[in-house]
């Protein structure tokens, strides 16, 4: 989910924009593209503060989640709307739909500052199209809060418009790598997406295990494949036997991995547990896409448990659901609401729409969203800390049952969060 790299654009982007109050004509075309928005003239207190939001909306990328991620930016919108907007001004987002394409993420990133007139921008689904835009806000020194991308990249490069209010790769895998650990797992089977984000998850996972003594073996496959059913086959006829398979893998190959597993009567079974990790097992279509091969899968979770929600979580849960046929917000889901909250909360503070105004409050801040108390480090050792939300909620959790919502899922781990006594169930127990 996060880190799908998909096949170059063969069509020019698409930006929407949903005025929240009122409507704002277009602006400057093409011919402005060299000039920095809002910066040599004086904004007329009627004027919109213009925030862009970037993500997939549409095929071939993650458009599902991309939507309920929309979904959220659209209710923070209105709500910050509803109480007066901000420095007396309303604020109006523009959408840009980025399908998933490192290219049409920086085609709508440069339309959104230079035509839009964006003083900020929030979202995003895919690490390489995150790392496409990257360059374009660093152009141009607009502050960008990345909600929903791991690649330790997207903060390591060290750029001051870049913050992250999700897990890095380096939280989230080696909690993967001490979670097989601490369930007593012996033997593991990996497959890991052979591009930068997979190999680098590979690597920390496989650190951990190195540590605890557990065995692994591990193959490296194209993110584009669809078919594993030649290297299913041979983890399942090895001696000894494997006790669990790890998918570290994100692509449109995650969910035919997680059926053949299932199919080929690999895992999940009383013998060997599955895992697949890089969001596509929270998605709203995974259990769609794997029907019964999902029910024992574990995976890992962005949202903030339920038992540690406040009362800005429990609003926002029950406007989201309200809003949107009952649905549970997902942690990207939430990543995107407090991704445009931080962003009020920071100009509102720098009183200011001015880029590096906001940036030094984004540096400075202390404010308190649906998924907790944020703060973003300015670290630089490792370089992925920098501007890092190194507090972002991450649990593993395992399915139960068919067609189980992950807000439902038992949590695993870590041990605080967790919501049975067990650390991984064997299926038939």
């Amino acid at each position: 989910m996060p880190h799908r790299p998909l096949i170059p654009p063969t069509s020019s982007p698409t930006t929407s924009s949903v005025p929240l109050v009122g409507r704002r004509t277009a602006l400057a075309g093409a011919g402005a593209a060299a000039t920095l928005p809002l910066l040599g003239r004086r904004a007329r207190a009627a004027d919109p503060v213009m925030i862009g939001w970037v993500g997939p909306l549409s095929p071939p990328g993650g458009y599902a989640e991309g939507t309920n991620m929309k979904n959220a930016a659209v209710l923070a919108a209105e709500e910050i709307n509803a109480a007066g907007g901000l420095l007396g001004r309303p604020v109006e987002i523009v959408y840009a739909d980025t399908r998933g394409m490192p290219a049409e993420g920086r085609t709508g990133a440069e339309r959104l500052i230079t035509q839009n007139k964006v003083v900020a921008v929030f979202g995003e689904f895919h690490s390489p199209v995150a790392l496409a835009e990257m360059e374009v806000y660093h152009k141009y020194g607009i502050p960008f809060m990345a909600c929903d991308v791991w690649s330790d990249q997207i903060t390591a490069k060290g750029y001051p418009e870049v913050f992250r209010n999700a897990p890095a790769v380096s939280l989230i895998d080696v909690t993967i790598g001490q979670w097989i650990a601490a369930a007593g797992f012996k033997n593991v089977a990996i497959i890991a997406e052979k591009d930068d984000v997979g190999l680098s998850a590979r690597t920390l996972v496989q650190q951990e295990l190195t540590k605890a003594g557990v065995k692994f073996t591990a193959v490296d496959a194209d993110p584009n494949l669809t078919d594993f059913t030649a290297q299913i086959l041979r983890f399942k006829s090895e001696k000894p036997a494997y006790d669990f398979f790890l998918s570290v893998y994100a692509e449109a190959g995650a969910y035919p991995m997680v059926r053949q597993a299932h199919d080929l009567g690999f895992a999940p079974t009383a013998d060997c547990g599955i895992y697949n990790s890089g969001g596509e097992a929270v998605d709203p279509t995974f259990w769609e896409n794997v029907g019964d091969a999902g029910k024992y899968l574990c995976t890992e979770n962005v949202g903030l448990p339920q038992a540690s929600w406040n009362d800005k979580t429990k609003a926002f849960v029950k406007a989201y659901k309200a809003r949107n046929k009952d649905a549970d917000p997902s942690g990207a889901v939430m990543e995107s609401y407090d991704g445009a909250y931080l962003l009020f909360d920071a100009i509102k503070t720098a009183g200011s729409t001015d880029p590096k105004a906001i940036i030094h409050a984004l540096e400075t801040t202390k404010y308190v969203g649906a998924r907790g108390p944020y703060s973003f480090s300015t670290e630089k050792d490792p370089a992925w800390h920098y501007h890092q939300f190194l507090g972002a909620p991450l649990t593993i959790l395992q399915y139960a049952e068919t067609k189980q919502s992950q807000a439902d899922a038992p949590i695993v781990w870590p041990r605080s969060y967790a919501t049975v006594p067990y650390t991984y169930k064997k299926p038939g127990t």
